[in-house]
């Protein structure tokens, strides 16, 4: 019998496991990625509540490696409670005087959805916490929405060998964080192939290398790009050649 009930229990932990991987948060912010400017007073974010049901709001800022401790910003409120199919109102702040006054900055909002318990039928408590995560951008004075989209334009690219592998780097001259929306290479007789670290991004005055999928061994190949744009969108497809 004790038997029985560890096997369930362990199906129990083992599908509870697999449904919070496969769960959509009800919770989560209205926009993909939130642009700030430190000459606002304040930046307001909207997240909404999806379910019907009603769920305490846990939300804060982490940088790029997951760092949440001396922040330029101040992010309220901190918990909130979000009745269901209702929207909410997160304000950021920005502490000019603390960030990098020649460049854009980066971050992670996360907002964290905290359920009402509930129970199964064996008595069991289950509960997730889904957690959703956009960036956060800001911007010091001078720096311009119209001059970010067409960061991308001013990247070049060269081919890097290391290791047995072959990367493609991108330099970034601009103060922009630069987000690829397509970021794949195409050889003669060879299918497309989207390259899988596309979502690290080059940082302002910076650079930032991908690794080339081991199909491709040499020659000539096609590599296309596009950036996101600050609401969110995609702009135009852009192509370079590169020897492998």
């Amino acid at each position: 019998m004790k038997g029985n009930q560890f096997v369930k229990a362990f199906i129990s932990l083992a599908l509870a496991a697999m449904m919070a991987q496969s769960a959509q948060a009800a919770v989560r912010p209205m926009l993909t990625r939130i642009v700030a400017y430190a000459s606002d007073k304040e930046t307001p974010i909207d997240i909404i509540n999806d379910a019907p049901q009603a769920y305490m709001v846990q939300s804060w800022l982490e940088d790029l490696q997951g760092n949440d401790d001396n922040l330029p910003l101040v992010l309220t409120p901190p918990v909130m409670k979000l009745e269901g199919k209702k929207q909410g109102k997160l304000r950021l702040v920005v502490i000019p005087a603390n960030i990098p006054q020649d460049r854009e900055s980066a971050y992670w909002l996360a907002v964290q959805e905290i359920p009402p318990k509930a129970s199964d039928d064996s008595g069991n408590k289950l509960v997730m916490a889904i957690r959703s995560r956009i960036k956060v951008f800001v911007r010091p004075g001078g720096l311009k929405s119209e001059e970010a989209r067409d960061a991308v334009k001013q990247l070049t690219w060269r081919v890097e060998k290391s290791g047995g592998k072959t990367w493609i780097a991108a330099s970034n001259p601009t103060p922009y964080y630069i987000s690829f929306g397509k970021l794949a290479l195409k050889q003669a007789g060879k299918s497309e192939v989207m390259l899988n670290d596309k979502f690290h991004m080059p940082p302002p005055k910076g650079s930032q290398r991908y690794e080339v999928p081991a199909a491709f061994k040499g020659g000539q190949a096609t590599l296309t790009y596009s950036a996101v744009h600050d609401y969110g969108g995609t702009g135009e497809e852009l192509t370079t050649q590169v020897n492998l």
